[in-house]
């Protein structure tokens, strides 16, 4: 009885994999010539902790040293390349709010900083109005103070960012985050079929260049 279970189990994940394959299949055909993106000699997440070692600083100005970092080195915004963890999308410089923040969170994990991923399911952001979706974002500890924390615009600063939660903030952890995760593939797999079904331009939201700052 135990192994019928296991092998329906089997079954419904391996059409679960092929199904949620399908969905990214024209979104990796767009990106399949991608190259990695560096800046400063930074490449990896590896290369981003020694980048922010050499800095010698501590605190917050190392927070922000690295949520500068991030956000730099993200130069697309992109919701089309979810196949990627945020250690992959951080070195082919693409990705959203999960990808960046997470690669973010790993960041100053590395770096000995206290962080937790929260998640609302509807931000106002600050200079677009018209964005009604959710954010993913951190809260990181520094001496007992907690600051919001966002590597998603080049003005935010620890304490300081550009969008207000509208929804209730949630603390969130790996395996929320993966189920949170499937859902933008379904949408975003949704999105990129009727695409190219209809020759429709993508929603210009799914991928754009950042600024900088």
């Amino acid at each position: 009885m135990m192994d019928t279970k296991a092998a329906r189990w089997g079954v419904w994940l391996l059409v679960a994999g092929a199904g949620y394959g399908l969905l990214l299949l024209p979104a990796w055909r767009a990106l399949s010539g991608r190259a990695p993106h560096r800046i400063d000699d930074v490449e990896t997440l590896d290369d981003a902790v020694e980048f922010c070692l050499r800095a010698g600083l501590s605190g917050w100005a190392l927070v922000t040293h690295a949520q500068r970092l991030v956000h730099r080195k993200f130069v697309y915004y992109s919701c089309r390349n979810l196949w990627d963890t945020p250690a992959q999308a951080f070195r082919y410089g693409m990705g959203y709010c999960t990808q960046y923040n997470l690669a973010l969170q790993q960041l100053l994990d590395r770096l000995g900083i206290e962080t937790q991923a929260v998640t609302s399911f509807q931000v106002r952001v600050h200079d677009n109005l018209a964005w009604s979706m959710g954010h993913t974002w951190l809260r990181v500890t520094v001496q007992g103070e907690v600051r919001d924390v966002c590597a998603g615009h080049a003005d935010n600063l620890p304490g300081q960012v550009n969008f207000t939660p509208v929804a209730p903030v949630l603390r969130v952890n790996t395996a929320a985050l993966f189920l949170l995760h499937l859902g933008m593939i379904f949408f975003c797999g949704y999105l990129e079929w009727r695409a190219l079904l209809t020759r429709q331009p993508l929603p210009a939201w799914m991928f754009e260049e950042r600024p900088t700052g």
